[in-house]
């Protein structure tokens, strides 16, 4: 499992608004209006714009930091702390209900769904999540686990232990398996991409 790229949240935020609203080959000047719009009318959407900011303020200002994620947190149902670490290329594809720790550690490109808790376990520690992990709806990653790269947690999984790479876990609680190949072509590329020792993820 790799870490975040040592981007700054200024910087990540721009991938992460690729991520969640797609250049599709337009120009930047097509794009950025959609993006300001999508941020003052889309929840999910201002919910990440909000954690970058509070990211960014929160060594010098701690307060500033907690209001604008107590912001997010009425505006979207996001509850994520700014004190955590989150590589580049967020997707928050539905905001309302998602907890996230201060100690947990994200790669980048994670998809996450609605009601997901990444948080405080049995297991002392928070969750180390990996690159390009998708997190269904209602799961929690509970404690300190490793979930490796392109791994999918399912729907309401209940994740105790620890998910290889290339995995999917279900269940409560959750058991892990290979993901089988075919079942998503994205996550097919990048870990041909991963396994050939080049980084840089496909299209989104």
């Amino acid at each position: 499992m790799s870490r975040p790229r040592p981007a700054g949240p200024l910087s990540a935020l721009r991938r992460d608004l690729e991520h969640m609203v797609g250049p599709e080959g337009r120009s930047t000047a097509q794009w950025l209006p959609e993006v300001a719009a999508r941020v003052a009318l889309v929840p999910r959407v201002r919910a990440v714009v909000l954690l970058r900011l509070a990211q960014q303020v929160a060594p010098r200002a701690v307060p500033l930091a907690h209001a604008l994620q107590a912001r997010a947190l009425r505006g979207s149902g996001a509850e994520i702390s700014p004190f955590a670490t989150i590589g580049e290329g967020l997707c928050v594809m539905h905001s309302a209900g998602i907890v996230v720790g201060p100690d947990v550690v994200v790669g980048r490109g994670l998809r996450i769904y609605q009601n997901v808790t990444l948080g405080d376990g049995s297991r002392p520690g928070q969750p180390r999540i990996g690159d390009d992990v998708t997190i269904g709806a209602g799961a929690c990653v509970l404690g300190g686990v490793t979930v490796g790269d392109r791994a999918v947690i399912g729907a309401n999984a209940v994740v105790t232990r620890d998910v290889p790479a290339d995995s999917v876990a279900t269940g409560a609680p959750a058991t892990s398996r290979p993901r089988r190949p075919g079942s998503d072509p994205r996550l097919d590329e990048l870990a041909a991409r991963a396994a050939a020792g080049t980084a840089t993820a496909p299209a989104v």
